[in-house]
């Protein structure tokens, strides 16, 4: 997998395409026991009306329907496919991945230099998903340290109100 990562990183780097890898790569740098996965999330700081720029450059390997297209484009989301490796896409939709793209990390990996989605930012979207890995996920972020439960609060509240039922999920979290 580490292969496949390195050259989505470098065909967008190439083309001056600023991305962040998230999900479960981005994880592993927010957790001391991190999990492993098989697939591969990645942020792509363009607006839908750019998927098809992004699109042209990734490798050749990476395939997607008309249906993936289209979800791209009304979405700004979707799974594509790499062989057996489900490549997610996620593309900048609203005013928050503007920061996003603001705040990645670099982290070494396979020898290269490669961005990830900051911790912080990671949780946001962990908590939109609201899934139950998501919230697991959440807990181990929180007792390692690394994400701010109060910031997440604010940060959740305000783009999705003070009355969404995450908070209540987000307030359970422990707390360093």
């Amino acid at each position: 997998m580490i292969d496949k990562i390195l050259a989505l990183h470098r065909a967008l780097r190439a083309a001056k395409i600023p991305h962040a890898f998230g999900g479960a790569l981005a994880l592993a740098w927010c957790v001391r026991d991190p999990r492993t996965t098989a697939d591969i999330d990645l942020n792509i700081f363009l607006t839908p009306d750019r998927i098809d720029e992004a699109l042209a450059v990734l490798p050749s390997e990476v395939v997607w329907s008309e249906t993936e297209l289209r979800l791209l484009k009304r979405d700004g989301q979707a799974r594509l496919q790499w062989d057996d490796t489900p490549v997610d896409l996620f593309f900048s939709v609203d005013d928050f991945h503007e920061g996003v793209s603001a705040r990645y990390r670099e982290h070494p990996i396979g020898g290269e230099v490669v961005p990830f989605l900051a911790c912080s930012d990671l949780a946001v979207f962990k908590a939109f998903f609201d899934r139950d890995k998501d919230w697991v996920d959440l807990a181990t972020m929180s007792d390692a340290g690394t994400i701010d439960p109060a910031a997440l609060t604010a940060t959740i509240a305000y783009y999705l109100g003070a009355d969404d039922p995450r908070l209540a999920k987000i307030r359970r979290l422990p707390r360093q």
